[in-house]
């Protein structure tokens, strides 16, 4: 495995972890660029919204796209899948696997 993909892994994981802090499993997509950043890895809104893509398409997080002046705002929820491969209990290719349980 090279580099950037541990880093896109490791990043994907990152997301699911964001979720899973939250009781409601539920952020928006600028918070989330936030706290990717705030755990050490650059990110802009377009790369974020490329690893929501895909792990929708895995079935880890369901995307609402809500209207707003300057463009869609994408309100991500995580899905029972994606807390299963936040928390390591299940692996998926393209996410970092969580070593803590």
């Amino acid at each position: 495995m090279s580099a950037a993909e541990a880093l896109i892994e490791d990043r994907r994981l990152r997301i699911l972890k964001s979720l899973e802090e939250m009781q409601d499993r539920r952020l928006n997509e600028d918070v989330l660029v936030r706290m990717i950043a705030a755990s050490g890895q650059s990110i802009d809104i377009d790369t974020l919204r490329a690893d929501l893509t895909f792990l929708q398409h895995q079935g880890c997080v369901a995307i609402e796209k809500l209207p707003r002046m300057h463009g869609d705002l994408w309100v991500v929820n995580m899905t029972d899948k994606g807390a299963r491969v936040a928390s390591g209990v299940q692996r998926l290719h393209g996410v970092a696997r969580n070593l803590m349980f």
